[in-house]
C-alpha cells in the first residue's frame, strides 16, 4: 500500500475502527519504518487526544451529583478537582470523520492554490522571456548605432550623398565607404522595394570603370557590404544605384535610380 492510500486510514486505525486486511496492511507498513506515515500517525494521535476537550461538558442530575459528592467526601475527604465529563464513542467517531473531511478540503484547497501559483510563475516566466528578447533587440540596435558612429567618425571614410533620378526623384541615400576596411554602409530614404525579379545594386565609379559593391534590400532602410577598388582604377568619383536582375550583374544594365558625386 502507498503512503497516499494509508493516510486516510490512520484516524480509523487509531480509534480502533479499522479492521481486516486494511488494518494488517497499515500495521505492516508502519512496522517497516516509513518516516512519513509514522509522522502522520503521531500528528493524528495528538489531534485525537485533544478532541474530548472540544466537547461541551454535561451537568449530572442533582441526585447523581449529590451521590457523587458524598462518595468523594467519604473516600477522600475533599471535593473533586474537576467535574466529570461524559465522552461518547459516537462523538469521537464523528469528530474523527470531521477531521478527515477537513483534511481533504484543506488538501484540495492547497492543490488549487499550488495550481494558481504555478500559472502565475509561468506567466512571469513568459513575461521575462519577452523582456529578454526586447532587451537583446535593443542591444543589437545599440551595437549597430555604435558601429555607425565609429564608421562616420573614422578618418578616411568617404561619404557620398545620392539623389533620386527620373522615376525615383523623391528617393535619397547616403553611402559611407571605409576605404581602409573596404566596407560600406548605405542609408536610404523613400526607396521602395525593387520590382519583382529585380534587386538594387550599388556601384563605385572611377574614371576607368564601374565596380560593383554588391546588391542590397532597402526594406530596413539600411544596407551594408564590402567593395575593393584597386589602386590602378583611380579614385572614386561617384556612386550609383541601379536595378538589376536578381543576384546582380558584373556591369550596370538597369536604370540609374540614385546617383551622387564625390
Amino acid at each position: 500500500m502507498r503512503c497516499e492510500e494509508l493516510k486516510d486510514l490512520v484516524p480509523l486505525y487509531l480509534t480502533g475502527l479499522l479492521e481486516g486486511e486494511e488494518a494488517a496492511g497499515l500495521r505492516e507498513h508502519l512496522d517497516g519504518g516509513c518516516p512519513r506515515c509514522a509522522a502522520e500517525v503521531a500528528a493524528t494521535a495528538a489531534a485525537l487526544a485533544e478532541l474530548p476537550y472540544a466537547l461541551p461538558p454535561e451537568e449530572p442530575s442533582p441526585m447523581v451529583k449529590a451521590r457523587l459528592l458524598a462518595r468523594v467526601r467519604k473516600e477522600h475527604g475533599a471535593p473533586p478537582l474537576a467535574r466529570p465529563r461524559r465522552i461518547a464513542a459516537g462523538a469521537i467517531a464523528a469528530a474523527v470523520v470531521a477531521a478527515v473531511l477537513s483534511g481533504i478540503v484543506v488538501e484540495r484547497r492547497g492543490a488549487a492554490m499550488l495550481g494558481d501559483l504555478r500559472e502565475q510563475i509561468a506567466r512571469q516566466q513568459e513575461q521575462l522571456a519577452r523582456q529578454d528578447a526586447d532587451l537583446a533587440a535593443l542591444r543589437d540596435q545599440m551595437e549597430k548605432a555604435r558601429a555607425t558612429i565609429r564608421l562616420v567618425s573614422a578618418p578616411g571614410v568617404l561619404v557620398v550623398s545620392l539623389q533620386g533620378q527620373a522615376t525615383r526623384a523623391g528617393s535619397a541615400a547616403r553611402v559611407f565607404w571605409d576605404r581602409s576596411a573596404a566596407t560600406w554602409e548605405l542609408y536610404a530614404a523613400d526607396l521602395p522595394p525593387a520590382p519583382p525579379g529585380k534587386t538594387y545594386q550599388l556601384w563605385l565609379i572611377t574614371g576607368k570603370s564601374k565596380i560593383s559593391a554588391g546588391v542590397f534590400d532597402p526594406a530596413s532602410g539600411t544596407a551594408s557590404g564590402s567593395a575593393v577598388v584597386p589602386p590602378a582604377e583611380g579614385p572614386v568619383l561617384a556612386a550609383a544605384v541601379t536595378d538589376e536582375p536578381m543576384g546582380g550583374s558584373p556591369q550596370p544594365t538597369g536604370t540609374i535610380l540614385l546617383l551622387g558625386r564625390v
